[in-house]
């Protein structure tokens, strides 16, 4: 008898295991994720990449979904906290009709959940994780429609020496994944174009207090202060503080202060002049952009710079989703082979997204910002040259 169940155990067990290999009818539903860190410091942000692959979703929905099935676009909030985005990640592959996550777009909370997306096949397209290492640890389902730090750092670096004209640079670095490699990057960037005179000194995100170390950059006396922070708040805290401490450097902000609240107007006039780099393009300058700044302005008002390539993203992934289940049944490996074959998708970001073996996004470039008034004005696009 022991025997005998053993057998069809073992039987049931391998059934078990093949069937998880079956495609799914494509009428049981189809999901997609979304994670991010949609409280805390970075919930404007990261709301704003929400909206905006809401916004898709809603497209792709009111032309008939997918096979007449409604997608459903579901939140997973990680408020920035690794262990909170293993738990994201685990909650979305659970979901037996989850087929592909858009995020997460910070470089901390992607290292910390790629093994999970990437055990279960789940296409992960990220919008703003940017820590070159991601790509190169042999994962296969995770995508980014933005450039690297490897070249944001170098193309920083350019941008510092040839349009700052900076000869003393004060890098204030926060250690998280993100922040500590553009810097090191930045620096190695920096060196390499022969500035050598570089202060380092660590910051805190959320201290609400920089004066410290403000105070020391003041002495070192630099022309340039790259404040290395993950969220605009941190930054316009930095700026604030510099123009009452009497700094006259140029300040020049990490991507995560293209906020027009919580950078420009929360420093209340101290940002006016400052620089900031992204890793997307004024979309206002993009013709075939002009309907979705419509839609987004019309619906979500403030529009900064995190919503665009979250709107590219989604879509390439839905389309990947659409022609995955053209048969009437799908699979996430399905998807993610779609997702792989990404070639020159012409969106809204005024450049073909293409993915190259790595995941990584093909001729990608750096943008660079100088707060005028209230708003952002692109002053330059590097790309490494």
């Amino acid at each position: 008898m022991k025997k005998g169940l053993m057998i069809v155990l073992s039987l049931g067990l391998i059934f078990g295991i093949v069937g998880l290999g079956h495609s799914a009818d494509v009428k049981k539903g189809i999901h997609v994720g979304n994670a991010g860190a949609f409280t805390g410091d970075a919930a404007a942000p990261c709301m704003e990449i929400y909206n905006s692959s809401q916004i898709a979703v809603d497209e792709w929905n009111a032309k008939g979904g997918i096979q007449g099935v409604e997608i459903k676009h579901i939140m997973g909030d990680d408020a920035m906290d690794p262990a909170q985005g293993v738990n994201v990640a685990h909650k979305f592959v659970a979901d037996e009709l989850m087929y592909g996550v858009v995020g997460p777009p910070m470089s901390h909370i992607a290292q910390a959940t790629l093994k999970i997306y990437g055990a279960a096949n789940m296409a992960s397209i990220t919008t703003a994780a940017s820590k070159a290492e991601l790509t190169e640890q042999g994962y296969k389902h995770f995508f980014r429609v933005n450039a690297r730090n490897d070249a944001h750092g170098w193309n920083c670096a350019l941008f510092i020496k040839r349009q700052l004209k900076a000869k003393r640079v004060a890098v204030l670095n926060e250690k998280t994944a993100y922040n500590e490699n553009i810097a090191k990057e930045t620096i190695a960037g920096l060196k390499k174009l022969e500035i050598t005179d570089i202060m380092q000194e660590i910051i805190v995100g959320g201290a609400k207090d920089y004066s410290a170390v403000l105070t020391k950059v003041k002495a070192f006396n630099p022309d340039v202060i790259f404040f290395v922070a993950t969220t605009a708040p941190d930054c316009a805290i930095g700026v604030r503080q510099a123009k009452e401490l009497g700094i006259e450097a140029i300040f020049f902000g990490t991507e995560g202060a293209r906020d027009k609240n919580d950078f420009i107007k929360a420093a209340e006039g101290a940002a006016e002049g400052a620089y900031v780099y992204h890793f997307a393009p004024d979309i206002y300058s993009i013709p075939e952009a002009a309907e979705y700044v419509k839609k987004y302005e019309n619906t979500y008002e403030v529009l900064s710079g995190f919503g665009p390539p979250a709107y590219e993203a989604m879509n390439i992934l839905l389309s990947a989703i659409d022609k995955a289940a053209a048969d009437g049944d799908i699979t996430r490996q399905e998807v993610l082979q779609y997702v792989q074959k990404t070639e020159n998708y012409k969106g809204i970001l005024g450049f073909p997204v293409t993915f190259d073996a790595k995941g990584d996004l093909k001729g990608g470039a750096t943008y660079f910002f100088q707060v005028v008034g209230n708003d952002f004005k692109q002053v330059a696009v590097m790309t490494g040259k």
